[in-house]
């Protein structure tokens, strides 16, 4: 008899991690796969956001028993589906939270700083702060949207640079001191807007153009979650208008990124490639928390970061409170925001 396999789906990770964690295991093989494997073998996929599982994927996998999100966030997840195909879904909470919220901080520092521009001016043989005036960091005020772990990480960085600091998550329900605000009211008092929101149906595109507009003049947008919390046609005529003064992307609508990307040729803007997760101590974090939720699925216990039961009916009626990267206790996608 073959034994059972585990596919690895991410290329970001080793399937020697999973393989390791694995190990009581022997009737388990692990391999890694581009693309979506199929056959009754199958007992568990680990996948990154890039790939989506749904209905059609799981039809070809008659015998999963988990499928684990290498990732915090689960928007790629159908966990309805999951939940009726007798599957667990997991995902990967809190393994990044520290490089997000530093590489969110970083971006902010250089935006309000002119770190890039003055740093191209100055190779122009502009040696001058004219290109770029910085602006004082003390003093700024960080608009948050989304209150969850990311997000008040991100508020006690913030806190410490003594930057004042607003935020907006209507699903927050204590805020920790931090001053919580309406939308509206964040996007014309900050100087730094940060996004820190799950992507669902209720938040996708929430910053268009008429939020924008409503952002002060001269202010920074700051997204280290999903792209596509962003309308990216809005984002790039508020940069090219001036009436933004620059943003910073980690996030892409594509990714990785035609070599035309319209971002690529809007003013003042930082592009990075969705690395804020990235150190050496989280980079092999996601894999081996996957892993363990495979491990503990297979010895008949319940997993950690469980989005969805088998047989449930509603794939996120069992997710723990807290969204995927803010919005700290937003209902399940399609609910009311």
């Amino acid at each position: 008899m073959s034994a059972s396999r585990v596919v690895l789906l991410d290329p970001a990770g080793e399937p020697e991690t999973v393989a390791e964690v694995l190990s009581a295991h022997p009737e388990v093989s692990v391999e890694r796969r581009e693309q979506m494997p199929d056959g009754a073998d199958v007992v568990a996929v680990l996948v990154p956001p890039e790939i989506a599982v749904g209905s059609p994927e799981l039809a070809a996998l008659p015998s999963v028993r988990v499928v684990a999100a290498t990732s915090t966030g689960f928007d790629h997840l159908d966990t309805t589906a999951i939940a009726a195909a007798g599957a667990w879904a997991t995902h990967c909470p809190g393994y990044c939270d520290e490089e997000v919220a530093e590489h969110t901080i970083a971006l902010a520092l250089t935006l309000l700083r002119g770190v890039v521009e003055l740093d191209h001016a100055a190779r122009d043989g502009v040696w001058h702060h004219a290109p770029a005036p910085p602006r004082r960091v003390a003093g700024s005020t960080l608009g948050i949207v989304g209150l969850g772990r990311i997000g008040r990480e991100v508020a006690w960085r913030a806190g410490a640079l003594g930057m004042r600091v607003v935020a907006f998550d209507p699903f927050a329900g204590e805020a920790g001191g931090l001053e919580l605000v309406s939308l509206d009211e964040l996007l014309a008092r900050s100087d730094v807007v940060t996004l820190h929101a799950p992507l669902t149906p209720d938040t996708r595109e929430m910053i268009g153009a008429p939020q924008l507009a409503r952002m002060a003049a001269g202010a920074y947008l700051v997204n280290c979650a999903r792209a596509a919390l962003v309308d990216h046609a809005a984002l790039g005529e508020a940069l090219r208008s001036g009436h933004l003064g620059g943003c910073a992307l980690d996030v892409l609508p594509a990714e990785p990124p035609p070599a035309d990307e319209p971002a690529f040729g809007w003013p003042r803007t930082i592009v990075t490639p969705h690395s804020a997760w990235y150190s050496a101590t989280s980079a092999r974090a996601p894999y081996r928390i996957a892993a363990e939720a495979v491990a503990a699925v297979l010895e008949g216990r319940e997993p950690s970061g469980v989005l969805a039961r088998p047989g449930g009916a509603d794939g996120l009626s069992s997710a723990p409170p807290g969204g995927a990267d803010g919005l700290s206790s937003a209902p399940p996608p399609g609910a009311a925001a």
